[in-house]
């Protein structure tokens, strides 16, 4: 089972609803909730983890408040209650006008950016990117397809390994299908540092949503071979 789902927050927006998902949260995801000076930030957030929240209570069969949360020692973020016998991993990515939800038997990583970001410049491709990924994000320079596909790869990994952000993100590369072929249908991971080799076999996936947002996942291979991933919309329905 490796299920994703996405949505705008700012489709979430009838009065009784947000209530209900702003029930569900906790003391300390309230505190953070308040921390937010904007509005369209708080209600981001409050869409965000209150879309956490109730994929997982279905997952898990309990009331979306029942659930408590933890870290890892890398603050990898983890279910604590209900207790189950396998463990239920998720991982969740948020940007301006999209929120995506994973949820897997197996650790998972997703990444999510909007097409229409501003194209970084060459310095922070210098600093982030292999200079095999530098030499193929130039071969389509009049858009930033290229490097957001290789960014939120870079992010899935080393989300789904637990490693967070680090440095440099130049100790691994992805080798892509040509830029003529989107999404990429053919995505490869290469290590070049010992510290960036990974735990475990992982597969990649990359898909355009709704209809302006690049999403990438990294899946446990051995269970992306047993299970399809199932990507959709979330509606107003599956509330």
């Amino acid at each position: 089972m490796i299920q994703v789902r996405h949505l705008n927050p700012e489709d979430v927006c009838q009065p009784d609803l947000t209530a209900r998902l702003r029930s569900w949260l906790d003391e300390s995801e309230l505190e953070r909730l308040q921390r937010f000076v904007r509005k369209e930030d708080q209600h981001r957030f409050l869409v965000s983890h209150g879309l956490k929240r109730r994929m997982l209570a279905k997952h898990l069969d309990c009331d979306p408040s029942a659930l408590k949360f933890g870290t890892t020692g890398r603050n990898k973020p983890l279910v604590l209650e209900p207790r189950t016998t396998h463990p239920l991993h998720f991982n969740l990515s948020h940007t301006k006008g999209l929120t995506v939800m994973a949820v897997s038997r197996e650790p998972i990583g997703v990444d999510a950016e909007g097409l229409d970001r501003q194209t970084p410049g060459t310095d922070l491709a210098a600093r982030y990117f292999t200079p095999a990924e530098q030499a193929d994000i130039a071969l389509a320079p009049e858009t930033n397809r290229r490097f957001l596909a290789y960014w939120t790869l870079k992010e899935a990994y080393l989300k789904a390994e637990g490693w967070g952000i680090v440095d440099r993100l130049d100790g691994f590369e992805f080798e892509l299908s040509p830029p003529s072929q989107w999404p990429p249908a053919r995505i490869r991971l290469r290590v070049r540092e010992g510290i960036h080799c990974p735990t475990r076999a992982w597969q990649f996936y990359q898909w355009q949503v709704a209809p302006h947002h690049l999403v990438s996942l990294a899946a446990c291979a051995r269970q992306a071979l047993e299970t399809s991933v199932d990507i959709a919309p979330w509606t107003h329905e599956d509330w």
